[in-house]
């Protein structure tokens, strides 16, 4: 995935920039520059406009420059006293959160410059915060990391669309969604695709493409023990999936799939695994967020969590929560990211578990365990219209294959956490069957995340 981009500006009054000398712009200067590495060091990309950020009209044009750029943050570094109106008019261009950055050099009186520059963002009705620190202060730093990542994976949600498939599935209410207020919000236009034309275009793709794609799998996972019958029809799936995404530019989707498409053709279990991946047979990609049951609002969850941990974030039901262990246990019927496991070579194509349809082909479900590491957990939801993001941390358990026994061998993908919280706690606050998680640290993030977007965060630590 594409790092996110920061804009960064370093703000002086017009009188210190062309009365003082160059006792004052020199200094400012090489903050300017520090401040640029600063930034770099977080993985993101930042666009700078040459020299200090002065007048009315260089802040126009700074900010026409930074808007053409597509950034998702801005970062003021106020170096020396520096005037609010320049600044808003800055971030009016720029249309996204807002970062004030200053130091606390008594000399420079940057808090001076930046506590106004702060509260006229507020009057303008800008999105911000106001960080303090020096360049070697350690918590400073680490605050204006979680500032800028969190709010970029919020704002960066603007512009994109997100491909719904069908109605609202199996009765969940939490999965639906109003596209109005996700388009005033978030940003986010929904656009919608249907099966039965993904279904008419998988039957219609080329054999050789389907057949590179088999072979590929037989090579790099641990076995296939369903026909290859089945799995050339998951693949031609996938591949149609693939393809119609590509077109209509789609930058997340969700699939419906049940109660339907087991009597009509197969699942899309192969298809929401693979699009979810950062590699398939063709080689590496970018992971496409899906989730099944055209769950609006966990597609939303994972892709806001994809932004921040720029790599694949499972999707599924909460199977159990054991309250001595402390342990939560996610799952989903059939289908996550075969990266999450520790190796492709872990992973085993089994026949899906649901019996209770009349299968036309039959299913594949990717049957494997999480790998360990330290995972974040959440999911949006609405309380009477508010949205709503449960956020919680742990730790994914090392477990043998073997274990997936303990709840439904067919329900294959499993996440064991071992949770931070009480798991009473995070029961408590349990909205939707479904909940999601990726690899990595990141709920201050998310909680930045929810404020940039105006969704009430509820964290359970």
């Amino acid at each position: 995935m594409k790092a996110a981009r920061i804009g960064l500006i370093c703000s002086m009054s017009p009188e210190l920039h062309d009365v003082w000398g160059e006792e004052v712009r020199g200094p400012a200067r090489e903050t300017f520059s520090e401040a640029r590495q600063i930034l770099e060091g977080f993985g993101v990309e930042v666009i700078a406009p040459e020299g200090f950020t002065t007048s009315l009209q260089q802040a126009r044009a700074h900010g026409r420059m930074l808007r053409n750029a597509d950034i998702h943050v801005l970062v003021v570094y106020v170096a020396r006293w520096s005037y609010g109106t320049s600044v808003v008019e800055t971030a009016l261009e720029c249309e996204v959160p807002v970062v004030v950055w200053t130091n606390t050099d008594i000399a420079a009186v940057g808090i001076v410059g930046a506590s106004v520059v702060r509260g006229s963002l507020d009057e303008a009705g800008v999105t911000n915060c106001l960080v303090y620190g020096d360049f070697d202060d350690p918590v400073a730093l680490q605050e204006l990391e979680v500032r800028c990542l969190g709010a970029a994976a919020g704002s960066r949600l603007r512009g994109q669309v997100y491909g719904l498939m069908g109605s609202r599935s199996l009765g969940m209410l939490t999965a639906a969604v109003d596209a109005n207020q996700w388009r005033r919000q978030f940003g986010v236009e929904i656009e919608s695709w249907d099966q039965s034309e993904i279904i008419d275009l998988a039957q219609k793709m080329p054999d050789e493409e389907v057949e590179a794609h088999l072979a590929w799998s037989h090579e790099v996972f641990g076995s296939i023990q369903v026909k290859d019958e089945v799995m050339r029809a998951a693949m031609k799936m996938y591949l149609a999936s693939r393809r119609l995404i590509a077109e209509r530019g789609f930058d997340f989707v969700s699939v419906r799939c049940l109660p339907e498409t087991p009597v009509l053709f197969t699942t899309f279990c192969y298809t929401i695994a693979l699009l979810n991946d950062s590699s398939d047979a063709d080689g590496d990609k970018e992971a496409i967020c899906c989730s099944c049951e055209s769950d609006s609002n966990g597609a939303l969850t994972m892709q806001i969590l994809k932004h921040l941990g720029g790599a694949p974030v499972m999707f599924g039901d909460v199977r159990t929560i054991r309250l001595v262990e402390g342990e939560i246990w996610i799952s989903n019927c059939g289908s996550q990211a075969t990266t999450l496991a520790k190796d492709r070579s872990q992973v085993h194509w089994v026949e899906h578990g649901f019996q209770e349809f009349e299968w036309k082909l039959g299913g594949a479900a990717p049957q494997a365990v999480n790998r360990p590491g330290r995972v974040t957990l959440a999911r949006i939801t609405r309380q009477a219209g508010e949205h709503v993001m449960l956020i919680t941390g742990g730790e994914c358990l090392d477990v043998p294959h073997e274990k997936l026994g303990e709840t439904h061998w067919d329900f294959s993908p499993h996440a064991f956490v071992r949770l931070d919280a009480d798991p009473r706690a995070v029961a408590r606050e349990l909205r939707s069957n479904h909940l999601s998680l990726v690899y990595g640290d990141y709920i201050p993030h998310l909680e930045e995340t929810c404020r940039v977007l105006d969704i009430r965060p509820i964290v359970v630590r």
